[in-house]
This record gives C-alpha cells, structure tokens and sequence, in this order.
C-alpha cells in the first residue's frame, strides 16, 4: 500500500504559496492591491509555533504561568528558479524577474507604504494554512559559481489565522487565474476567488 496517496502527491505538485496586500478604504471596503504566487515552491519551510507559558518554581513547589500559545514564526527559503515559467497569474517570469517581483512588490511595497489600512496575507494551500501576516526579513544570496540563480529567504510573523479552508478559498483564486484551471481541475478540488474568500474571512 502507497504511503502517500496520489491526491496528496498531486496536491504538493500543484499547490503553492500566495500572498497578498489588501487596501481597506475609509467606507471599510477591502480592494487587492498586489496578488502574488511564487514562481517556483520552497525548498525549506519552518514554521514555530511557540507556547507562552512558564514554570516558576518556588520553596512550596512550582507552578504554571500559562498564556496559551504565541504568534506562530515562518521562514521561507529557497530559490527563484532559472528558465521562464508562467506564473499562476499568467506571466511568463524567469529568476531574476521573479526575485524582483516578491521582493519589491511584496516586502517592500508593504513596509514602505507603512498605512495601517494595508494588510498582508498569507496563503499557504498546500498545509490549508491561511493567515494575516506581518513581515520581519527578506534576504538574497548569490554565488558566484551560479551567477543567475538567486536564493532568497523571508521571514514573517502570523498574526491571525483565518478560519477559512483550501476548499473554500480557492475556486474563485481560479476564476481570476485561470492558467492553473487544467491541473486544478484534475485534483477535484473545488476552490473560491481570494477576493470574496478574504472579504468573508477578514470583514474587510
């Protein structure tokens, strides 16, 4: 008997990362300034998710100072690939142009614009983890043995999960990317656009 089914095998094939900054506007709609799904799937994932209490011991015994669980930590590492592929937003990115989009586009739109009407979120689909999240540290790596293949890793807090499943949240990402509709469709998954899915998760 197979260890891993071939649903599970084709899910971590087809499933990526995908992050997005949202623009709340004073009347409280919610817009999508910035949908990004990387090009190529990390090669290291961490993910801490750290208790916050304590045992302080004392002459008559210990005991516990409890707070229940911290903000859960996330390190991405990996690389932006070499050749051309299309995106699942339908672009045609090579490495290089991939680099320059999740760095610029992602880390440093979100923390230059510096507006608490943003918002970044996190869309791990393939461990059906979705969350709002607050970056900390992006860096790049380059030898010189491999001129063009750029390694990256980035470093973000989580701050709220959103309690919305892959099902849910992906037939409408689908809908407004319809590049990944044939190898989704073999996966018989229904999934939502990230749009309606945030505005019923986030309230915004």
């Amino acid at each position: 008997m197979a260890l891993v089914s071939n649903r599970t095998r084709d899910i971590k094939k087809f499933y990526r990362m995908t992050f997005e900054i949202r623009k709340t506007t004073p009347a409280g709609n919610s817009g999508s300034l910035v949908l990004h799904t990387l090009l190529v799937n990390p090669s290291d994932f961490a993910q801490e998710e750290a208790g916050r209490g304590s045992v302080v011991q004392t002459l008559g015994g210990a005991y516990v100072q409890d707070f229940g669980i911290g903000l859960p930590t996330v390190t991405l590492s990996g690389t932006t690939g070499y050749s051309t592929r299309t995106s699942a937003e339908g672009k045609k990115l090579d490495g290089y142009e991939e680099l320059i989009n999740f760095r610029a586009r992602v880390y440093r739109k979100f923390l230059q614009a510096n507006d608490p009407a943003h918002a970044m979120y996190w869309y791990n689909w393939e461990d059906d983890e979705h969350y709002e999240i607050q970056p900390q540290d992006f860096r790049v790596q380059r030898n010189k043995s491999e001129p063009t293949l750029y390694r990256y890793e980035f470093r973000f807090t989580c701050l709220r999960r959103l309690a919305k499943t892959r099902q849910e949240a992906a037939s409408d990402y689908l809908t407004r990317n319809p590049s990944t509709k044939n190898v989704a469709d073999k996966l018989a998954d229904n999934v939502s656009n990230i749009g309606m899915f945030m505005s019923k998760v986030t309230g915004r």
